[in-house]
């Protein structure tokens, strides 16, 4: 009796990806990749324009909440022309535009001892520094003291007339009376990206932010 005859086995079919497949698996990873990394990029960019604003803005508003609580408790304020250092305040006189980078408050009548803030050209900054031992000259529009404690209130301040003085109307007044609203203006400009370079062709932004106060006690 002859033995049955075996099927020889067959070899299994190895299961795997063509070269075709692999190339567009990879293309596709690689999409995904760019994609990721571009979108990556633009956020940056966004948290980089956000930050520069913010910066600018929030020094901005801190410093006009500071001048606008000062002048709202201030007996008398001032507008005027102030350098750096120097002892003497120039307010401006009757008959022209009460317009000027300087602001001098004195929280009592005796105009002793005030707080100065002033736009500083050389630093484009608005600064501010204490008036003490000071007085008035005989006509009333030069002011004298010592300036102690200069501080930085707010970098990038490009406008040097950042102070006027109004009506309620919101007309520029000629003359220095009670019922005056102060007007304050502050343009600064910055560099839009930090890595930015100087000069032609830099990328720059410009804000502007703007406040009226007047005293609360009307003499």
């Amino acid at each position: 009796m002859k033995p049955a005859l075996q099927s020889s086995p067959r070899r299994a079919r190895t299961a795997g990806f063509t070269l075709v497949e692999i190339y567009i698996v990879s293309a596709i990873f690689l999409v995904l990749v760019g994609a990721m990394i571009a979108l990556q990029i633009f956020g940056l960019q966004v948290y980089t324009l956000a930050a520069t604003k913010l910066t600018a803005t929030a020094g901005g508003r801190k410093a006009l909440n500071e001048i606008r609580d000062a002048v709202r408790e201030a007996k008398l304020v001032d507008v005027g022309i102030y350098s750096s250092r120097s002892t003497t305040f120039n307010s401006i006189g009757n008959g022209t535009n009460q317009i000027g980078n300087a602001l001098l408050i004195f929280t009592n009548s005796s105009a002793i001892t005030g707080t100065l803030y002033f736009q500083d050209q050389a630093s484009s900054s608005l600064l501010r520094v204490t008036m003490t031992s000071g007085s008035y000259s005989t006509n009333g529009y030069l002011y004298t003291g010592t300036p102690v404690g200069l501080a930085t209130n707010i970098p990038f301040v490009t406008n040097y007339f950042v102070f006027d003085q109004e009506d309620y109307l919101g007309n520029i007044q000629t003359n220095n009376v009670n019922n005056r609203v102060i007007h304050m203006t502050l343009q600064f400009s910055q560099w839009e990206y930090p890595v930015a370079g100087v000069g032609n062709g830099a990328m720059y932004d410009y804000y502007e932010l703007h406040t009226k106060v007047t005293r609360r006690a009307i003499d």
